[in-house]
């Protein structure tokens, strides 16, 4: 509820703290300048995925023989071009929206997997252990190896290589939010919800997953590098884009064959990758500190 004064309405107290918590939680990040930094590349990537035609300034997959392993620098073309002539910068541009679509896709579908799973075995005694069993079986696979799998049945595509990335990050999600469910639902607030009849949908998508958002804002922020770099892995091995797709981890396949006389075409894909995967693991690791009530009290 609100109060008014002199006419204006006043927040409450409880969004007045949520709004506190969150300054504190962005100041505790602003004071990590590793994770500001990350944050910068994060940002860089957005702009270039989102702004692609703008800033691209060749067709990324119109070939020039003519102007073949042009090397970085060459005017017109300052990260130079590739072995069949097409532009470096462009192709590393439309790279950009090819990783942050994939990984935001992957990433989207494994918490909506995760988060269902996690909130019905942690809330519904009776069918944690057929869920967790379930979850167990797909941990017993090597992730990368799950998704190559997938894609081995489902076929390879970049719409594929989303859903076998998205199964992967499953099971790693349903236990963090099981665990959470576990720990919240014991809350005195919860019992007295269920005292007052309250449906058990409204205790789980009202009172106990918003609660559980912190090591969920986490998870998916770290899980982003994790598919992106697979997403490039899986490229690279052919399972993932196919030629001429600007993806990252395909410019790096195809200029394998070339590493000596044009290594910029696996150096400048490569750093692409380097620098985005750090980004979002040390944004991860700054929201850990930031979100985890048990740290950084007295700031």
């Amino acid at each position: 509820m609100t109060t008014e004064t002199a006419g204006a309405p006043v927040a409450s107290l409880p969004e007045k703290k949520k709004d506190l918590a969150l300054l504190k939680t962005w100041k505790r990040i602003v004071k990590n300048k590793v994770a500001v930094a990350g944050l910068i590349i994060i940002a860089i990537q957005i702009i270039l995925a989102v702004l692609a035609p703008v800033f691209a300034t060749y067709d990324p997959v119109k070939q020039n023989l003519a102007m073949s392993e042009l090397p970085p620098g060459t005017e017109g073309h300052w990260l130079g071009t590739d072995n069949f002539g097409r532009d470096m910068w462009s192709r590393l541009v439309y790279g950009a929206r090819i990783s942050l679509f994939v990984g935001i896709g992957a990433v989207t579908l494994g918490l909506l997997g995760g988060i269902t799973l996690g909130l019905t075995a942690g809330y519904y005694r009776r069918l944690d252990s057929v869920i967790m069993r379930f979850v167990d079986l797909l941990f017993a696979f090597p992730g990368i190896l799950l998704a190559m799998l997938i894609i081995a049945i489902l076929g390879t595509s970049l719409a594929n290589v989303i859903i076998a990335i998205s199964i992967w990050s499953i099971p790693t999600c349903a236990r963090i939010v099981r665990g959470s469910v576990l720990s919240i639902k014991k809350q005195e607030y919860i019992l007295a919800m269920k005292s007052l009849g309250a449906s058990d949908l409204r205790i789980l998508f009202k009172h106990i997953l918003p609660n559980c958002m912190a090591p969920i804002i986490v998870f998916a922020t770290m899980r982003m590098a994790t598919a992106i770099l697979s997403t490039a892995s899986l490229s690279f091995l052919g399972l993932g884009a196919q030629p001429p797709t600007p993806e990252w981890g395909a410019m790096i396949s195809a200029g394998q064959d070339f590493m000596w006389t044009s290594p910029h075409m696996i150096v400048i894909p490569g750093i692409a990758i380097m620098c985005v995967v750090f980004a979002f693991n040390v944004v991860g690791d700054a929201l850990r500190d930031a979100l985890d009530p048990g740290m950084n009290l007295d700031k």
